[in-house]
């Protein structure tokens, strides 16, 4: 059990350094030797857990998108047309909503790395979309899968970035916005 602590604490020394890193400089300009140092660990302590860092960004992608899958599908469960899909509004009272706000230096990270077609912010938007869709008979054209997504990415991007989370009063104000420029 101890062995299996330190390996989560390492690991969650590299994610944070990590996450600091690339909001800081950009992922093109971290290096693994960087990643090391600000997580104080050795080069070779990374590598016993991944290749490079692009295999430590492709896993906590996976990790991420795992927990926002669960979140989605969720709050998609009893969806259907007749209803709207709330905005976020009652994710902040889940449990799992928790794990997102501590990690939101991570996801900051995570939706600025742009490296190929499997990105996070990529992988996210068609999630969401594909669990929404699940529930509903209306097929989604390119352009309503482009601008729902973004809408669900934009939102993440907005609390995780200026460390705030919307009352449920800007949340009803943002949902009169929407339905004037939706009509």
């Amino acid at each position: 059990m101890t062995d299996d602590l330190r390996v989560m604490r390492t690991k969650r020394a590299i994610e944070i350094a990590f996450a600091s890193l690339v909001n800081e400089k950009g992922f093109a300009n971290v290096t693994v030797k960087e990643i090391a140092e600000k997580a104080i660990i050795n080069r070779q302590t990374f590598y016993n857990y991944y290749q490079d860092k692009y295999d430590l960004t492709e896993q906590l992608n996976d990790n991420y998108l795992s927990l926002f899958n669960k979140i989605i599908a969720i709050r998609t469960k009893n969806l259907n047309e007749d209803q709207s899909l709330p905005l976020l509004s009652d994710l902040y009272k889940r449990k799992e909503f928790s794990v997102l706000w501590e990690s939101r230096d991570t996801i900051t990270a995570l939706l600025s790395i742009q490296y190929d077609q499997n990105s996070f912010t990529v992988r996210l938007q068609k999630s969401f979309v594909a669990q929404i869709q699940k529930h509903l008979t209306i097929k989604f054209t390119n352009l309503d899968t482009s601008v729902i997504g973004s809408f669900y990415i934009d939102m993440i991007r907005f609390i995780a970035k200026n460390n705030t989370k919307p009352t449920d009063q800007d949340l009803s104000k943002l949902r009169q916005l929407l339905a004037v420029f939706v009509k």
